[in-house]
Parts: structure tokens; sequence; C-alpha cells
């Protein structure tokens, strides 16, 4: 059973970043189910409203990740001047989202200090 420090959530340059501990390498449904809430509410609550999410520690995940990505990324495109990005992804959680065609809808970099310079530029 994972516990909420399984995510930290913090802050580096203005941009909410929200980190995927070790013992979410596996990103199960029951995880994700479990951390939905936290996520939605961080996407609600991010001032100023840019999200990364450092996958660097997951290795794989399923759709209910994907659907809990879409609706973070969702709920931050309601607010103005939104901006969201994802770091870190393993080469299965990159080809998911390339199969997926969301590659081309999220900003995805391959490290944390870019993702943050990304958002940071706009």
């Amino acid at each position: 059973m994972t516990t909420e420090s399984a995510i930290q959530i913090d802050s580096d340059g203005g941009v909410t970043v929200v980190t995927f501990g070790p013992e979410l390498k596996h990103l199960d449904d029951h995880a994700v189910m479990e951390h939905q809430a936290q996520l939605l509410a961080t996407a609600d609550d991010a001032t100023p409203p840019w999200v990364l999410l450092d996958l660097s520690n997951v290795s794989l995940f399923g759709s209910t990740f994907i659907e809990t990505i879409f609706r973070v990324w969702h709920r931050l495109n309601a607010r103005p001047d939104s901006r969201f990005a994802l770091c870190g992804l393993s080469d299965y959680c990159f080809e998911v989202l390339q199969i997926t065609h969301l590659d081309g809808l999220w900003s995805i970099c391959p490290t944390r200090d870019e993702a943050i310079q990304k958002l940071i530029d706009g």
C-alpha cells in the first residue's frame, strides 16, 4: 500500500512539481485511484498554474493513469496562462504516450531541469 508521501509536491521557480516516489514504480490502477484526488487538487491549487509531473521513478503505467494525466491537464487548461509538462519518462511510458498520440499534446522533457525551464519560458 502506498502513502501520501509516495507523491511529493514542491515548487521550483514558480512551477509546481509533482514527484512520484520509488514506491510508485509500477503505477497500477489502485495507486492511481489512491492519489487521483491529490493530483487533481494540485491542478486546481497551483499558483501560477504551471505543473510538472516528474515520472523519473515510474517504470510503467496504464490507461487509468493516462486518464488522470488528461484530467489534470484539462483542469489546468481551464485557467489562464496554464502550462503543463512531463519529465523523466521511462522508455516504456514514453512509448505508451507515443502510441496514444499524447506525446504531441503535452510537453515532454528528459529531465526535471529542462522541463522547469521550458515551463518558465512559456
